[in-house]
């Protein structure tokens, strides 16, 4: 793993059994890390609560800041505030075994957990399928107004209707 990404480990074999906190930041260096994703920019905090017990590591995690996307709409860039809340569960035994989505395994002999595969997979799960400005208390009016008039679908001359649907769109009118 990147070196980058190891800020996002918590060393957890010398901790003593109960709750603790961790924050981490995540910012543009993080997101290059990934360089498969959509997100370039971003500025967010992330807020874990580790409850140690035997054998088993709970996360309760809190990302919250603002990412820079694409507009759907009008293709710009533009600000959208982000908000995640999670649970983890990591399980140690003694056998590495493949995780689910909610679950990692870890075996004895690891002594850390890296929690960047899980901030990145939260962060990109928390966007809004559709992205555009005026979503999540963005403003609608910073769209690229030049580019909405680009495409805009509004009719022309050369859009028409083609005469010969035209007698079938009557029939439509009269039922």
């Amino acid at each position: 793993m990147a070196s980058v990404l190891s800020k996002y480990s918590i060393d957890y074999k010398g901790l003593k059994l109960g709750k603790h906190s961790f924050e981490f930041d995540i910012k543009n260096d993080f997101f290059a890390e990934f360089p498969e994703g959509e997100i370039r920019e971003g500025s967010l905090t992330a807020k874990v609560n580790m409850n140690k017990q035997n054998n088993l590591l709970e996360f309760d995690i809190l990302i919250k800041g603002s990412v820079m996307i694409t507009c759907d709409r009008c293709l710009e860039l533009f600000e959208l505030p982000i908000k995640f809340s999670g649970f983890l569960v990591a399980k140690i035994g003694s056998e590495l075994q493949e995780d689910d989505a909610d679950i990692i395994y870890l075996t004895d002999d690891d002594h850390q957990v890296n929690l960047a595969q899980y901030f990145y997979e939260s962060i990109h799960l928390s966007l809004p399928i559709k992205r555009y400005h005026g979503i999540n208390g963005t403003r609608a009016e910073d769209c690229d107004q030049e580019m909405l008039k680009r495409i805009s679908f509004e009719e022309d001359e050369t859009s028409k209707i083609d005469p010969r649907w035209q007698k079938l769109k009557g029939l439509l009118n009269n039922n």
